[in-house]
């Protein structure tokens, strides 16, 4: 992923044939590291407002991140803000807010790698050793730092 040009809040990457691919499929890989539920409250205590609070919590983060899914998956499909070359390869123009809605679904797939991880303290060193049923989450980790660091590197560079 490459940033091709920026201007009047719009950026536009070129992304090989394979960082496309690579994208998609770290985006799809949110089914399989689905965030884990959140409480409202730390308190071990439930109250039937408690309950009706967290049930409505997780009814609306749950339509946000079905929403951001649709969202980033639209903006990809979008075959004037994503231009496919004969190639394979693609010229993605982003605004400044295509640029949140991405960055914050490849940070679903990352924060859900880290927790399939164990949530573990990487900067401490805590790094849990690979194994079969982590390997998705070490992948990615890593695409989602390639493809985070470039848009914002873009943001915070451009215009």
């Amino acid at each position: 992923m490459k940033l091709l040009s920026s201007s009047a809040g719009k950026w536009v990457f070129r992304l090989s044939r394979r960082d496309l691919d690579a994208l998609r499929t770290t985006l799809q890989l949110r089914v399989l590291l689905l965030r884990q539920p959140r409480s409202i409250t730390s308190d071990t205590a439930t109250t039937n407002e408690l309950m009706a609070a967290q049930a409505d919590f997780d009814l609306a983060l749950n339509e946000h991140r079905r929403e951001l899914n649709e969202t980033v998956d639209g903006l990809l499909a979008d075959p004037e803000r994503c231009v496919v070359a004969k190639n394979g390869a693609c010229d993605l123009t982003l605004t400044a807010s295509d640029a949140e809605l991405l960055l914050q679904a490849l940070n679903e797939v990352r924060v859900g790698a880290w927790e399939k991880l164990g949530r573990p303290d990487f900067e401490s060193g805590e790094i849990p050793e690979p194994s079969e049923s982590n390997l998705h989450a070490y992948w990615a980790l890593q695409l989602t730092d390639g493809f985070q660091g470039q848009i914002l590197m873009a943001l915070m560079n451009g215009e």
